[in-house]
């Protein structure tokens, strides 16, 4: 194993490699001097994640020093198992919400579940549009062109809307399912 660590003899960040496991004991690349690191404690920091209009408390853990900023897609903690979420909100012990911080400084994140998301669809048939709603994976790419089969009719992908408000609409321009907001599909025969 190895890392990153200031070198007292060397004066500067360099690479150590792991030595001696049970008692943390790194030897600097560089100049060959061993020291112990020892591994910075975690914390347990509260979450709330929501997937649509629902919202579920849980907790991640963190290295005090850990910087961590929105949008970073870290794993939440709860009573139901483990959960993939993207930072939308970072409260302070201050009350205050900010765009980055330091573990030790954060009350609690607020976070978006990406593991599962639901994917809002509006069908276009003739002067009809019918909403409809699918829950995937947000790894999953949708692509304008693609053909969609829903409940036994075709619809072709026409446009994608993103969460941060860019519009896909040439063919082959893909998205993932957690940054969709709305897919746009059109009838055909």
């Amino acid at each position: 194993m190895k890392r990153e660590a200031y070198c007292d003899t060397c004066r500067d960040e360099t690479s150590h490699s792991l030595i001696n496991p049970s008692r943390n004991l790194f030897r600097c690349e560089v100049c060959g001097s061993v020291v112990e690191i020892r591994p910075e404690k975690k914390i347990g920091i509260r979450a709330i994640i929501s997937l649509d209009d629902r919202s579920e408390r849980g907790k991640v853990e963190l290295s005090r020093s850990e910087v961590v900023h929105r949008g970073q897609e870290i794993v939440v903690e709860t009573k139901n198992g483990f959960r993939i979420g993207e930072i939308t909100s970072i409260e302070l012990k201050s009350g205050k919400r900010v765009e980055i911080s330091k573990a030790e400084e954060i009350e609690t994140v607020w976070l978006r579940d990406v593991g599962e998301v639901k994917v809002r669809i509006s069908l276009h048939k003739g002067a009809v549009t019918t909403p409809y709603e699918i829950f995937t994976s947000g790894e999953v790419e949708f692509s304008v062109g693609e053909i969609l089969p829903v409940e036994g009719r075709n619809y072709r992908i026409t446009r994608i809307k993103l969460i941060n408000g860019g519009l896909l609409k040439r063919d082959g321009e893909k998205a993932k399912a957690k940054e969709i907001r709305r897919v746009y599909a059109r009838f055909i025969r």
